[in-house]
This record gives structure tokens, C-alpha cells and sequence, in this order.
């Protein structure tokens, strides 16, 4: 390196660096990152044969996943109009028809169950935001999911009670924490429910422990066994027919774990049958006082 100029020297850390933040098995890998997760700017196409060759095959991959994910997105978008769209025809076509209330009520779960997997497919390849420069009330957020999930959950003969903390504070999308909150919701409308009476009562929480935002969403189902929970976080897995009478897709916790895995967070089943099963969020917590509003601050 002695022999390169100090611009060539730059371009290379340059490179260096973004090949370290694009490589999924680097150091750093599912840390909280202080850079904002977006697509590297182009690096110079210049200097010493080498770096240049490096710089301009990682500007050729940047360019390929670009495009592959712009690809990806209008393919998902296809499908699911092209799959849900004969849905909704059907769905016409059987509350037209002379077919029992019976047959009726159950092609109509049929196809609920069709047009949720289709929407877990969906949810799983849409990619996080990223996280804002500043954090978010996350004890607003989780008000704002308690009070719509809890009519939905009443509305199908469950119960959905709630204890969040004020003034918790993160830095996360609040599309992505309602996403994450939501599918643990439905994990366990479906999966949830109590062995007694067939309907699923849900306990939504949010704590702070130390530096850690702690939310939890437990049900009163049957539970998992131990040696079941990590295979239920893997795509397109589900647990054993005495906790899973419910047909999926199996996405719903991978999607929790992957949008997570953005902002530093974890996921954690802890389930001791037939006890329910608790599924347990943890995200770093910021300062209230560093994202107050300027007039608030003068309170102070």
C-alpha cells in the first residue's frame, strides 16, 4: 500500500468498509448499526487496477440487488393480484349460490386461509424500514395496535387485555413494530387458543428494564414443547397438530424475527405446557429527554 496515493488508499478502506457492511456472515452482522440501512452510493471508478476492478464489480452488484429487488417487488405485487383477485370472484360466486350454509361457511375458511397465506407470503418478502434518526413513542404505537386488535379479537369470541408503560422510546418504524406486535397477535389468535373453550385470551406488555424495551404477548393455549420453539422460528414452519389445529403459512414469527434482527432486536418463545405460550420481544431503549420537543425541553 505504500506505493498507492493517499486517494487510492481512501478508496480502498472505501471499498473495504462497504464490502464489510454488504457480507451477511461479517463482524457486525445483527448488531445495531449507527448508519442508516440503505443502498451504498457508487464508489469511484478509479485508481490502481485492482481497486479499480473491486470498485467496479461492487458497483455491478449493487446495481444486480438493486434490480433483483425492485424485480422481486413487482413479482409479489403480480401474484397477489392475480391470486387474490379469483378470491374475491368466488367468494361472489358462493354467497350466490344454493350450496348449504354449511358448505358455504366452510369454502369461505378455505379461502380465508388462501388469502392469509397469500398476505404472510407478502409480509415476509417486504423489506424493514429503516430505522428513523430519531425514536418513536412506542407506548403510543402499542395503544394504537391494543385498541384495533382488541375489537377484531373480541369480534371472533376471544379476549385481548393490555398493560404498556408510558413513555417508552425507540428507534423503530412504527410500521415495523406494528407488523412485529400484530403477527404475534395473530400467532396467537390462531394458535393460541384455550384447550377449555376454543377461544384464544391474549395478555399484550410493555416494560422497560434497563436499557431493554420489553414486549410480551401471551396466550393461554396448550403451548410448545421446548424442543419445538426454534424450529417454529424458521420460514414456512409450524408446531404439532395439538397447538396448530389452525392451517399457515408458517411465516408469522420468521417475519417477527427478521424485522428485529434490523434494529438489534430478539425474539424469545418461552412456553412450559400446557401454560400458554409467551413470546417476548426485547428492543434497545433510547433517552426520552434526547427526542423531547423543543418547547418541552424549555419546561425542564
Amino acid at each position: 500500500m505504500g506505493r498507492y496515493s493517499a486517494d487510492a488508499r481512501l478508496d480502498w478502506c472505501r471499498s473495504q468498509r462497504a464490502l464489510r457492511q454488504s457480507s451477511p456472515g461479517s463482524p457486525g452482522q445483527g448488531r445495531p448499526s449507527t448508519c442508516p440501512r440503505e443502498t451504498p452510493s457508487p464508489l469511484p471508478e478509479r485508481g490502481p487496477n485492482e481497486i479499480r476492478d473491486l470498485n467496479i464489480a461492487f458497483n455491478r452488484m449493487a446495481r444486480d440487488i438493486r434490480q433483483a429487488e425492485a424485480d422481486r417487488e413487482i413479482m409479489l405485487a403480480g401474484i397477489s393480484h392475480d391470486l387474490r383477485t379469483p378470491l374475491a370472484r368466488m367468494r361472489l360466486e358462493i354467497e350466490l349460490s344454493s350450496v348449504s350454509d354449511e358448505t358455504r361457511h366452510a369454502i369461505d375458511e378455505d379461502l380465508a386461509q388462501i388469502d392469509h397465506s397469500i398476505g404472510q407470503l407478502m409480509e415476509y418478502a417486504r423489506p424493514a424500514g429503516i430505522a428513523p434518526e430519531k425514536g418513536i413513542e412506542v407506548s403510543n404505537v402499542l395503544h394504537e395496535i391494543f385498541d384495533r386488535e382488541r375489537s377484531h379479537t373480541e369480534s371472533l369470541g376471544g379476549q385481548l387485555t393490555a398493560s404498556i408503560e408510558p413513555n417508552l422510546y425507540a428507534r423503530i418504524q412504527a410500521n415495523d413494530l406494528k407488523r412485529i406486535v400484530i403477527n404475534l397477535i395473530e400467532n396467537a389468535r390462531r394458535y393460541g387458543r384455550s384447550p377449555d373453550d376454543d377461544k384464544a385470551y391474549i395478555h399484550l406488555s410493555a416494560t422497560q428494564s434497563g436499557n431493554i424495551i420489553e414486549i410480551s404477548v401471551e396466550d393461554q393455549g396448550v403451548g410448545v414443547e421446548p424442543h419445538e420453539i426454534q424450529r417454529l422460528l424458521r420460514p414456512f414452519s409450524r408446531g404439532e397438530t395439538a397447538r396448530t389445529g389452525v392451517s399457515g403459512a408458517g411465516l408469522g414469527l420468521a417475519i417477527v424475527e427478521r424485522l428485529l434482527g434490523h434494529v438489534g432486536g430478539n425474539l424469545d418463545l418461552i412456553s412450559h405446557p400446557p401454560q400458554g405460550l409467551l413470546a417476548r420481544i426485547t428492543i434497545p431503549k433510547i433517552r426520552m429527554r434526547a427526542y423531547q420537543h423543543p418547547e418541552r425541553k424549555g419546561l425542564n
